[in-house]
């Protein structure tokens, strides 16, 4: 009986050694992965990859289409697309106002107390939208808002994705 008890304590103390073990593993894991995304946002070679989009009435729109805004470098690129009242458009406009090429832009991240990346660009040129903010998590699913002076803002869900190298 007592070699039964010391047996089984040694392995309720084995077990819970393992546990300890996976646990630290998977912390220095899930920060491994978090200083890889902090890299990655610094870097500017990211894509974010849309997958729906919230109007300012807060209508939700599965996005079907691959919509997306590309950071490489000093360059921006962005093909989303808006639902939503415009204020004042351009005649007979038939591109999309959140499509545009921009290499005139501020950017700038800073990371919250909750672990996420804040990212926040101004815009230059075009001058409309005037903002972009993108809100990381930690596993890099993201949120975009675009502040724009001319129409309501947007919304977009989606998840952010090193640039593919060619």
């Amino acid at each position: 009986m007592r070699i039964l008890r010391s047996f089984f304590q040694l392995l309720v103390l084995i077990l819970l050694f393992a546990i300890n073990v996976q646990a630290q593993n998977n912390t220095s894991t899930k920060e491994q992965k978090k200083e890889q995304l902090k890299q990655l946002l610094e870097s500017k070679n990211y894509i974010f990859v849309a997958q729906s989009a919230y109007t300012a009435s807060g209508r939700m729109i599965q996005l079907t289409s691959e919509y997306f805004l590309k950071i490489k470098g000093d360059s921006l690129e962005s093909h989303l697309p808006f639902f939503g009242v415009a204020f004042n458009a351009p005649f007979s406009s038939t591109v999309s106002p959140l499509s545009f090429i921009s290499s005139d832009f501020n950017y700038s991240m800073v990371e919250s107390k909750k672990g996420r990346f804040e990212i926040t660009i101004r815009l230059n040129e075009p001058d409309d939208p005037n903002v972009i903010n993108l809100s990381v998590s930690p596993g890099a699913y993201a949120d975009l808002r675009v502040i724009s002076t001319n129409r309501q803002a947007m919304s977009f869900y989606g998840e952010v994705r090193p640039l593919e190298k060619k």
